[in-house]
């Protein structure tokens, strides 16, 4: 075979043809990927390497004691299959199971809980019970990393803590703030 005026042998050939596709994979997928983010159980890669390499078995899903992992759908075009969370309705625990059954790896093991988070919690001060006079620091208590995510200013309205905030969603269904005063966004 002959490129530009030099013969190459087989294995460069094919080498670069897997490169080429490889390339226009990755293109593709960045082409078509969603302007919506998903948020991802803990452990994900970067997303377009996850929509590239998750094998969209539904493992992960099927392992969540808490039902906290979804499956995209059809109606999500290149996300279909994908697994996502909406910490709004079901918190995570962060048993890490999903990553043990995971064949693709997209979903890796890290050294710190902090390694983890899947979103921050932000709080709506217009619904939340402490920024209208009333005593409540339902959040704060139910916060697997308690005082360091979520902080109380003069003792009394919360504030999260980006840096320690792992996106969770417990203290979206400890909120007694009609239909709560707390949402997590992706990272």
């Amino acid at each position: 075979m002959l490129k530009g005026n030099e013969l190459i042998n087989r294995r460069d050939f094919f080498g670069t043809v897997f490169n080429d596709i490889c390339k226009l994979t990755m293109t593709a997928v960045r082409t078509m990927a969603p302007k919506k983010k998903l948020i991802r159980p803990p452990g994900a890669i970067e997303e377009i390497a996850f929509l590239a390499g998750c094998q969209r078995c539904g493992k992960c899903s099927l392992v969540c004691e808490d039902k906290s992992i979804h499956i995209a759908g059809p109606d999500e075009g290149v996300l279909v299959g994908t697994p996502y969370l909406v910490p709004d309705e079901q918190p995570c625990t962060f048993c890490l199971r999903c990553i043990e059954v995971c064949p693709s790896g997209v979903l890796e093991n890290r050294e710190s809980i902090q390694s983890y988070a899947i979103g921050v919690a932000k709080i709506n001060q217009d619904l939340c019970l402490a920024y209208h006079e009333q005593l409540c620091s339902s959040c704060l208590y139910t916060c697997p990393t308690g005082i360091k995510a979520i902080e109380l200013r003069d003792f009394r309205y919360p504030l999260i803590r980006t840096e320690y905030c792992i996106g969770c969603g417990r203290c979206i269904k400890a909120c007694i703030a009609e239909g709560s005063a707390i949402t997590v966004i992706p990272c």
